[in-house]
């Protein structure tokens, strides 16, 4: 029978508990090299057993060979990690550059739109949840990429976690302590643009101190950033994005800590925290025209930084989490996992420009104005608004393990429960218009009035699982389950947003206009999901795989509500959920010194969820299909040389008046493909060159025509190359990057694709990172 308890705990039931710690009796030397071999093989499909050292934190619980997973999965590395984190790389830069399926990262500080298999991605911080049914998109902004030890990714919806992660997982593993005696870090960085202008630098200082004792154990993680201006290709500085904010002017602050106790030899509990904080400080403003002709005549944007720019209150992130869990591995032969987890999220946007002219003259017109004067009456009806949110989340997970056999063939049976309640609620702050509008949109000050930005909102999420995984032979692997979900939601009565601006602007006037509420109401839904999967080695060098599974979430409540009007019923008929079926198929294996993965997949939907014209959010009840193969290929060439790159290509429709219309690209990511090349000398130095490509797409654009609630935006092709390495010194190592070597003109996915002309914002021309590195 082979031991579970000898490999790696592993990424699959990270979907079934979310948070079991791994705690293997492994020589740490030996663990070390092991691991080191499964995770930094580029681009990091493993083959082999996933051995974690002995008090290494992590959200995995299922112990099961990777190999065996009849998914498609990925394990990312420090090594790698560190390599592409060199200058003011985010963690959603990173990602996107290794993960196949994963979509082009957006340059804000918004991952929003940045989908995988045409889905929205459930992000984890080592097994607790960053995403929820409320998203402010800013998962992948939420921890210094200095502090992972390696990211774990399962494409397509799945059962075995439940609801939220229709196109994925992503979980972030931070840094924890092991070995013995006190370990440390220290990190030092700068970064510019391609002039070297004063306004670009900017700057990294980070320190990691650790412990590992007879019993008890732990890690510290601090690490500042003070971030500079970005320009484009052609040395300007770039706009603010106004719709999602960006790190322009930022400084953050990360603090990752983890503290761990051995109870006796089967018990352990750990605690871990981290806080992120960041807060923009800029004095550059959009360019609104003249007279906000941008705003008011829809004049086109010069898309100009503007300097003298005085915001009140800048945009910011703040995020805290906590969790606690409680292992033991002996519990009539079984493995408990029990974990408590708090997440606590405030976001602050940029002000913004909010039109009710629409709406007000709707209302001029049901009052018998004609339709020239309602136009000329309603073009005051323009404001000024700051966006804040609040999003708190608490949870409790417990999860058994258990050993046994089933007609002679081992088993290893999953089970357990979960609950999570997330509380939501945002605000929009009025802004003086008076002053935004002396200003040309420079200045901007509260004036103390605040509308809803939806509901007050409260979800309740509750499951329970049973999953099982079963060597049929030495070669054959099968694993099924079968997951119960329950979701409700509760809403506070409250004025819609436009509701409150017409009763505003209509004060005072001939016209009498009474904003109208939404009354409380509350959903409640459930589901039975089912997942069944194998995997067969058909040679030792060649493997395939098929694997079904179900997804179940629902949209955005909260935002959902922002745009209705007055009398909307919030009842379980009027918010429904999306279920999703995943179907994957592929083959991965070895030759000699290459290795390869493919993969093609194909997901369904009862609905689809749209952003309309007007930025309102829509849930219409049709057929969505979403379809692609992605893969990836490495060669190592001698043992210097390496080479490799991906390939992801996704397309997907929704049906509508019996026609299959194009998804767009704010939904999936048009074709994407990567290119490295790396050499590694002997010494341990290495430089790498790397390359990045979006495909063009007008497919969505053209078919949505004739849909006058459609916003999709054709998509123009791009590529980047990035040259990257690092150099071995006698003390520590240099890091170093050059991102967007040829200076190319190009703009991102996002920036083509969502808001309007103000968010045609161009991507960075070439910079420039240098870091210093010392472990002692």
């Amino acid at each position: 029978m082979k031991s579970h308890h000898q490999v790696a705990l592993s990424l699959l039931t990270l979907c079934i508990s979310q948070q079991l710690y791994a705690q293997t009796d492994v020589d740490a030397s030996t663990a070390d090299s092991v691991e080191n071999a499964a995770i930094n093989d580029v681009p990091s499909t493993t083959l082999d057993t996933i051995t974690v050292t002995a008090r290494a934190k992590t959200g995995t619980a299922l112990a099961q060979k990777i190999s065996e997973m009849p998914a498609v999965t990925q394990v990312i590395g420090e090594e790698d990690i560190q390599a592409q984190a060199t200058g003011n790389r985010t963690t959603g830069d990173i990602l996107a550059q290794l993960i196949p399926s994963l979509g082009a990262s957006s340059g804000s500080t918004s991952n929003y739109g940045t989908t995988m298999r045409g889905r929205p991605v459930q992000y984890l911080l080592n097994g607790v949840p960053l995403s929820g049914s409320r998203s402010l998109s800013r998962e992948l902004n939420s921890i210094d990429p200095a502090q992972l030890e390696r990211v774990e990714v399962l494409s397509g919806a799945t059962s075995i976690y439940g609801s939220g992660a229709a196109g994925g997982l992503i979980n972030l593993v931070t840094k924890s302590a092991a070995g013995a005696g006190f370990t440390g870090q220290t990190r030092l960085g700068i970064d510019g643009s391609r002039e070297f202008e004063s306004d670009s630098l900017g700057y990294h200082v980070g320190q990691s101190l650790g412990y590992g004792g007879e019993r008890v154990y732990g890690r510290l993680d601090v690490d500042y950033a003070s971030k500079g201006g970005k320009f484009d290709s052609h040395g300007d500085r770039i706009s603010p994005d106004v719709n999602q904010t960006d790190q322009q002017d930022t400084e953050s602050l990360s603090v990752n800590a983890n503290l761990g106790m051995d109870i006796d030899d089967s018990q352990s509990v750990n605690l871990a925290v981290t806080y992120y904080d960041d807060e923009q400080d800029t004095d550059y403003g959009p360019d609104y025209g003249n007279n906000l002709g941008v705003l008011l005549l829809g004049t086109p944007p010069s898309l100009k930084a503007i300097d003298g720019a005085h915001i009140e209150k800048q945009p910011s992130t703040t995020k805290k989490s906590v969790n606690l869990n409680y292992n033991n591995d002996d519990v009539f032969g079984s493995n408990l996992s029990v974990t408590g987890y708090y997440r606590d999220e405030q976001g602050r946007f940029y002000p913004s420009a909010k039109d009710g002219r629409k709406q007000a003259r709707e209302v001029l017109l049901e009052s018998g104005v004609d339709k020239d004067t309602a136009k000329e009456l309603a073009a005051d009806a323009t404001y000024v608004m700051q966006s804040e949110a609040d999003i708190e989340v608490m949870g409790l997970r417990a999860a058994m393990q258990t050993e046994t056999e089933l007609a002679d063939k081992p088993v290893l049976l999953s089970y357990g429960a979960d609950f999570e309640r997330e509380n939501s609620e945002q605000t929009y702050h009025g802004q003086d218009y008076t002053q935004f509008e002396d200003s040309n949109g420079l200045v901007s000050k509260a004036n103390g009035m605040t509308y809803n930005g939806g509901p007050d909102t409260t979800i309740d999420k509750i499951g329970a699982f049973v999953n099982s995984d079963i060597d049929i032979t030495d070669k054959w692997h099968a694993s099924a389950g079968v997951r119960y979900q329950k979701l409700k939601s509760k809403t506070d009565t409250f004025t819609p947003f436009y509701e409150q601006l017409l009763e505003e602007y209509f004060d005072g006037s001939s016209t009498d206009y009474q904003a109208g509420d939404v009354a409380k109401g509350k959903t409640d839904h459930d589901k039975t999901l089912f997942n069944l999967g194998s995997s067969y080695q058909l040679t030792p060098n060649d493997q395939i795989f098929a694997n079904f599974s179900q997804g179940f979430t629902t949209a955005d409540i909260q935002r959902a509500l922002r745009d209705v009007r007055a009398g909307f019923v919030v009842n379980s008929d009027n918010v429904q959920p999306i279920a999703i079926n995943n179907y994957d198929l592929g083959w991965q294996g070895k030759r000699g010194d290459t290795s390869a993965r493919v993969t093609g997949f194909y997901n369904t939907s009862d609905k689809t969820v749209r952003f309309t014209n007007d930025y309102t959010v829509e849930v219409v009840d049709t057929d969505e299909r979403v379809y692609g193969v992605e893969g990836s290929l490495t060669q190592d060439i001698s043992d210097n040389w390496q080479v490799g790159g991906s390939v992801a290509y996704t397309r997907g429709q929704y049906k509508k008046d019996g026609d299959w219309l194009e998804l767009d690209a704010v939904r999936l990511t048009p074709l994407k493909g990567t290119a490295f090349a790396q050499y590694n000398f002997d010494e341990g130095s290495n430089i790498r060159l790397q390359a990045l490509a979006i495909g063009g797409d007008d497919r969505a654009f053209k078919d949505q025509q004739n849909d006058p609630d459609a916003s999709a935006q054709p998509v123009t092709g791009y590529m980047t190359l990035d040259v990257l390495g690092q150099v071995k010194m006698p003390v520590g190592r240099v890091g170093y990057g050059v991102y967007n070597v040829l200076n190319k003109d190009y703009q991102t996915v996002y920036h083509q694709t969502t808001f309007g002309d103000l968010n045609r914002l161009p991507a960075t021309g070439t910079t420039y990172g240098l870091s210093y590195t010392v472990d002692y």
